[in-house]
């Protein structure tokens, strides 16, 4: 390993270490702890990183890519990239100019600088010579379950099983460590790196590293006086009483065992006047039956000649005239932003979709939402630009089906949010913007669809769509026998349609004209993509 000098403890304390990575996630002093090593590999060096990574994560080493143009993009990196214009992370590795990767202690001290071809030399030669201290349920473990777990996982919620004590954590550390490597929980499907949304439920590598390491040495309990105050769960409404409460008319069994269920309740609302909804908070009863819940308006009436409650996989078997948003577990009571309230028509309907997953207990469900209310009607409306194709007509066996749309938009738009909806056949979602200037904007990308997790993602920072620019999306479906989710065993023809063996293709862009004078020529253009795309029939499905 190549001698350098030794830099005092500055790197930490110099930039409190407050730099963002491109997703806008800020990292602090407290993801190096439990770290042996710390890598920052710059510039085009931390592409040619990810084939280290997986190796010396695994031996508790952290790694961050970092580059000083914020316009330049790495996608589908494993590991975050910082943002550093100033090069200050350059200048502390003792560099006249920019070497490729940088190695420090967790206390901040430089241990290797220089070229990448002899980073792995210089870690073993690190790792060799730096034990770290095994990670205790108390210092290291509590801190991360309670701030991205327990939401879910306490008593009365729908996750199977409670992470607040530590017996009940530790007698599932293995677990734990599998399902958080894998990303499969906390459930969140966007990739980073492809859009930046509210409320994201995405471990940091550090946290995925200390929690394997955790299970790795035995789960240790550690100074049971060094466990944080477990976290508190409010009961009653969390924004205080409600100005309007809606309350599913009975109460809905659910039987221990069977399949899951989707469920609509129909429930009038008898409103005389328009009324402007400015939050909304929904209060499962049975908290851990129920899985996501969306919230419909069918002005037509449409939904009652279905009945008072009625399965509704899919769709709710009308068009909706309007939405009041959704709720899936660890939701908190949705605040609408500024300007942006929703607009409950007089004479609506609401009508709730509830996704039931049996637990092997009978339960008894009587949902209620509450709407709060204001005076102040919205200054701009919310447009969903629906992106997706009936025209569904999947072979068995395709293990790589695409379904293509895109739209122009002929006015300047800002994206807020985005609803991403297929069954269960579907394995990917790529949907962008190719902006005026030919860049390529990403607005979500998941590897690996499911339908019980899906969501209503907004974005942290409105996404700005000059006129003309392109959305496009492309979703990609396995019909074959080795996708695990394919309700057909052996495979089977799978084409449009609201059943549970049907599939489905819709990418909604929901967007707000910069300027409200725009709304009209907006919504001409969207019921011209409508009416093209049903081509004068409407939900017809193939033969």
């Amino acid at each position: 390993m190549p001698a350098l000098p030794v830099v005092p403890a500055l790197l930490l304390a110099a930039l409190s270490f407050q730099l963002p990575d491109t997703e806008g996630v800020r990292h602090t002093p407290a993801e190096f702890r439990q770290s042996k090593a710390v890598v920052f590999a710059f510039g085009d060096s931390a592409q040619k990183a990810v084939s280290l990574y997986p190796v010396y994560a695994r031996r508790g080493v952290l790694f961050y890519g970092v580059q000083s143009d914020p316009a330049a993009h790495q996608p589908g990196l494993p590991f975050p990239v910082l943002l550093d214009p100033r090069r200050q992370l350059a200048r502390l590795a003792g560099a006249k100019s920019t070497p490729e990767v940088a190695v420090f202690s967790p206390a901040g001290t430089l241990l290797y600088g220089g070229p990448l071809h002899t980073l792995e030399r210089a870690l073993d030669s690190i790792l060799a010579a730096r034990p770290a201290s095994a990670p205790t349920f108390a210092r290291d473990v509590a801190p991360i379950l309670y701030q991205h777990c327990a939401i879910c996982h306490h008593p009365g919620e729908v996750a199977p099983f409670p992470l607040i004590a530590y017996q009940d954590a530790a007698k599932r550390a293995q677990l734990i460590a599998t399902v958080t490597a894998s990303r499969y929980m906390p459930p969140w499907q966007p990739q980073p790196g492809y859009g930046h949304f509210q409320g994201e439920r995405r471990l940091r590598d550090a946290d995925i590293a200390t929690l394997r390491r955790w299970a790795q040495v035995g789960a240790p309990q550690g100074n049971p006086a060094q466990i944080p105050p477990a976290p508190h769960f409010p009961e009653g409404w969390q924004l205080g009483p409600p100005d309007m409460t809606i309350r599913m008319p009975k109460p809905f069994a659910i039987a221990a065992d069977g399949p899951d269920q989707y469920m609509c309740f129909v429930i009038p609302l008898q409103l005389t006047a328009d009324k402007y909804v400015r939050a909304l908070e929904f209060r499962p009863a049975a908290r851990s039956v129920v899985h996501h819940a969306l919230f419909l308006l069918d002005a037509g009436h449409i939904g009652r000649q279905l009945g008072e409650s009625y399965p509704c996989f899919g769709t709710p078997g009308f068009l909706p005239s309007g939405a009041l948003g959704g709720w899936t577990p660890g939701t908190q009571p949705a605040r609408m932003p500024d300007g942006l309230q929703l607009i409950l028509r007089k004479g609506s309907d609401l009508v709730m979709q509830i996704h039931y997953h049996p637990t092997g207990k009978a339960e008894t469900d009587q949902s209620t939402l509450g709407l709060y209310f204001t005076d102040q009607p919205p200054a701009k409306w919310v447009a969903d630009i629906a992106l997706g194709s009936h025209r569904i007509d999947i072979p068995p066996g395709e293990r790589a089906y695409k379904v293509r749309d895109h739209f122009t938009t002929p006015v300047d738009v800002e994206a807020v949010g985005i609803i991403p909806h297929a069954h269960y056949i579907c394995k990917e979602m790529d949907g962008w913007a190719i902006l005026p200037d030919g860049r390529k904007q990403w607005l979500i990308r998941i590897r690996d669809w499911n339908f019980d997790w899906q969501e209503q993602y907004r974005y942290a920072i409105p996404v700005k769509l000059p006129a003309d620019t392109d959305l496009q999306m492309e979703f990609t479906y396995d019909n074959s026998d080795a996708n695990p989710r394919n309700p057909n065993h052996p495979p089977k023809r799978v084409v449009w349609g609201p059943g549970t063996t049907d599939e489905m293709a819709g990418l909604h862009v929901q967007v707000v004209p910069e300027d409200m004078d725009d709304w009209h020529e907006l919504g001409q253009a969207l019921w011209g993509k409508f009416m093209r795309s049903v081509g004068g029939g409407f939900y017809k499905k193939p033969e």
